[in-house]
């Protein structure tokens, strides 16, 4: 059966385990990976025995590994089955860039080695997340209380949305929000993702893609901070300026079910953009799981 769209999920999917189903499957690619990497990603996922995990640069690399070896496995089962287009939720680009053939495992393993690394090196800022029925408000929110300086970072659902910005202003803005009804979460992230406060951590990273050549995308790759299909010429746009930008989950679902898209399936660890993308189409009612960044 033809799959719509492939859905490859981001940061704050990893969980201790992760792989255990694919790892022995291919051993020569985790010998060169590791290579990569200059550390066991097996050992990471199954184990974590320095608790690194969790930490963004070590993060990136273990969610996009594993989620390309899973699609690896698809295809082996399934065959390379039409697919409409491909999508990731933040960090999901990348194993989505891998399925449509822009670029191999190592070389996209290099390049979110590099972005995980730039994006921890961000310090000083923080991020909440906003849950409830009036969090797709949020704008309105943020502008009737004057906080300019907190940017949107994720557009996750209608219930749910993520704000990055310096952790005094967010220290002022949750009571805020929560005097309306809103329930505000703290992410345990070291800085300010997807908002202004990772200018410099885009320019570092625009150098180190500029002299980089990319294969045109053999699958249609669809942004999640644009909504557009990706063609060769604005991959590299994407991938530098998807840093400063919000993730628009919930505009970009709501957008492929109205042209026509009806199977969604995920790839990678975890089922939270399965469970964000049936709140969003409204197969199931809003989750008050972990929220995603």
């Amino acid at each position: 059966m033809a799959i719509d769209v492939l859905m490859f999920p981001g940061q704050g999917s990893q969980r201790l385990g992760m792989g255990r189903e694919v790892f022995d499957a291919y051993p020569d690619l985790c010998a060169r990976a590791d290579d990569v990497v200059g550390h066991s990603l097996r050992e990471l996922c199954l184990e974590d025995p320095h608790a690194l995990l969790n930490e963004t640069s070590y993060t990136q690399q273990a969610v996009y590994f594993v989620s390309c070896l899973m699609y690896l496995a698809h295809v082996e089962r399934h065959g390379d089955q039409p697919v409409r287009c491909v999508t990731g939720h933040s960090l999901g680009l990348y194993p989505a860039l891998f399925a449509a053939g822009v670029f191999d495992l190592f070389e996209g393993l290099e390049i979110v080695s590099k972005r995980g690394a730039l994006m921890q090196e961000a310090r000083g800022g923080a991020m909440i997340a906003v849950l409830g029925p009036q969090a797709h408000a949020i704008d309105e929110h943020l502008a009737r209380l004057e906080f300019f300086d907190v940017d949107v970072a994720n557009y996750n659902s209608r219930e749910q949305v993520v704000l990055s910005a310096a952790k005094p202003r967010l220290d002022e803005l949750a009571p805020r929000l929560e005097e309306t009804g809103l329930r505000c979460v703290w992410l345990p992230v070291s800085g300010a993702f997807h908002s202004r406060h990772m200018e410099q951590a885009r320019r570092d990273f625009a150098r180190f893609l500029r002299d980089r050549e990319f294969a045109p995308p053999a699958k249609a790759v669809v942004s999640t901070t644009s909504g557009r299909t990706l063609g060769a010429a604005h991959l590299l746009e994407e991938m530098v300026f998807q840093l400063v930008k919000p993730v628009r989950w919930w505009q970009t679902t709501t957008h492929l079910a109205r042209t026509g898209h009806k199977t969604f399936e995920e790839i990678g660890p975890g089922t939270v953009l399965t469970k964000l993308s049936a709140q969003i189409l409204g197969d199931e009612p809003a989750p008050q799981a972990e929220p995603r960044k």
